[in-house]
């Protein structure tokens, strides 16, 4: 079966796909812990005995091991996640660029995206 490309390019709440640079915002889960984030909740997984952690409002949808998460943690930092919701007032994250180049066709179009209802905008923390 010959894979083809849908007619309309669809795109998350998290990402921008209006030029060739990409960008995606990345939520930070180290954020969610510091702020006591109610909307964050975790769990045992009563099969492997692991722990993991998410959010109810699904700013992003994937559960993180925590015993990862802290190894992670404590060697450089966990970093973000896509997000697949809208941040909420408190989200902690930062818009990645995922092709840089030069020229028109990486100019922004969208400049809306990086303007963040929070106080937590990150986007200078971008190297």
């Amino acid at each position: 079966m010959p894979v083809t490309q849908p007619s309309e390019q669809r795109t998350a709440s998290g990402e921008c796909r209006q030029c060739r640079t990409f960008c995606d915002r990345m939520v930070e889960p180290r954020g969610c812990l510091e702020l006591r984030c109610r909307y964050l909740y975790s769990y045992f997984d009563p099969l492997s005995g692991a722990r993991y952690m998410g959010c109810m409002r699904k700013v992003f949808r994937a559960e993180i091991d925590v015993s990862h998460f802290e190894a992670a943690e404590r060697s450089g930092g966990y970093g973000g996640i896509k997000m697949t919701g809208d941040p909420l007032p408190q989200c902690q994250y930062r818009v990645e660029p995922a092709y840089e180049g030069g020229g028109p066709q990486h100019e922004c179009v969208n400049p809306g995206f990086f303007d963040a209802d929070s106080a937590f905008d990150l986007r200078d923390a971008i190297a």
